[in-house]
């Protein structure tokens, strides 16, 4: 019956079924007591792959195109009828390792490994323990059965199986474990195991891969064995990834080069926004300055209205005005005089209209007295002496 674990997945699922093997055990859970000729099986989910090749099927790509996956494979093969009838084995510990061929490309990335186990015994003393290792290892490991008891480079020395992978000599990709329950007598017990893990490790030579295939059992003279392992490996060609970190640069480059393009976008927009507001407030001071002066010009404009309009009401008033002051205007000049703090004219000298005023000649004194007529001189009478 088969003990076995999956390396890289996190759910595993069980189910009855019936066989001709004992009980098995599952790592990290409780031995569960099963009848005999009944078994715990295990399902082996085949995770798909997100991007290469494996996205389509059939593949897209010429075999000879960077992007075409490349298959190589490995197996091997006992049955009763030669090495191993009748039993040959003297050791109860053997182990065989499958070599795997390396691609005939540099550096190549493995993304998955598959294998099929299925071995047979019959005439078993007691039960078996089976351990099942894929490997990458930079040692040369023997294509062949060879003892439980020689050492082998890529693993820690141990009394026997279970044994652990060095990690200083090997990378271990999966493990199986299993405990194999043989009834005894002359009816074959069954021993199956698959798996399919997805390292994705880039392998530079010499590493090899192998899947290296450990039994410890209880053997009899008449015990006759049946092992058959057969393996499958997908590898990608290092250029797609090459090509992908090319392209994962250039995607970076060209954020980059979008993100300062668009620094340099917005520096230039806030320095002709910033440009605009000053032309702005430069063509509003000129506006203003416009403004005042045509306003300066309607001011003095109308000034010029009112006093020529002036100009022509007091030239209008002039002549108007009569050549000698009559009794009214005297008086009207009379007070004025008076307000200004001026003595009238002793002699009584009437006044006489003159250009700018009235005049009157008085002890060699000229005396003048703006047209009372006029407006503005109601308002600011004056009167000249001379």
């Amino acid at each position: 019956m088969s003990f076995s674990t999956q390396h890289g997945h996190a759910t595993i699922p069980r189910c009855a079924a019936t066989s001709a093997l004992a009980p098995t055990f599952l790592v990290g859970a409780h031995p569960q007591a099963v009848a005999p000729g009944g078994q715990l099986a295990r399902a082996f989910p085949i995770l798909a792959a997100t991007n290469g090749s494996f996205t389509d099927f059939p593949p897209q790509y010429a075999p000879n195109a960077d992007e075409a996956l490349v298959h190589t494979y490995g197996s091997f093969l006992e049955e009763p009828t030669s090495a191993l009838s009748p039993n040959n084995r003297r050791s109860d510990a053997w182990t065989v390792c499958i070599p795997v061929d390396h691609p005939n490309i540099a550096s190549p990335t493995l993304l998955s490994v598959n294998y099929i186990i299925r071995y047979a015994t019959t005439a078993e003393a007691g039960n078996s323990i089976i351990q099942t290792d894929v490997v990458l290892a930079t040692a040369s490991l023997p294509a062949e059965v060879v003892s439980g008891n020689a050492a082998l480079d890529v693993y820690r020395p141990s009394a026997g199986i279970p044994r652990i992978v060095d990690q200083a000599a090997a990378v271990c990709l999966a493990n199986t474990m299993a405990v194999k329950a043989n009834a005894g007598g002359l009816q074959w017990n069954h021993y199956v195991d698959t798996q399919h893990v997805m390292p994705n490790v880039r392998v530079h030579k010499p590493a090899q891969l192998y899947v290296v295939f450990n039994v410890e059992e209880q053997s009899t003279c008449q015990t006759v064995r049946s092992l058959s392992v057969e393996v499958s490996a997908t590898w990608q060609k290092k250029e797609v990834e090459i090509k992908a970190l090319a392209k994962e640069k250039r995607k970076v480059e060209e954020a980059a080069q979008k993100a300062a393009k668009e620094l340099e976008e917005k520096r230039r927009r806030e320095e002709e926004e910033q440009k605009a507001r000053i032309a702005a407030e430069e063509w509003r001071k000129v506006e203003r300055g416009h403004w005042e002066e045509e306003r300066q010009a309607r001011e003095a404009n109308t000034a010029a209205v009112v006093a020529a309009v002036a100009k022509i009401a007091n030239h209008r008033s002039k002549e108007a005005a009569p050549a000698v002051a009559d009794a009214h205007l005297q008086e009207s000049i009379v007070q004025t005089m008076k307000k200004l703090g001026m003595k009238p004219c002793s002699s009584g000298y009437p006044f006489e209209k003159h250009q700018d005023g009235y005049w009157t000649l008085a002890w060699n004194k000229l005396l003048r007295c703006p047209h009372p007529n006029t407006r503005s001189l109601y308002e600011k009478p004056s009167v000249f002496a001379r």
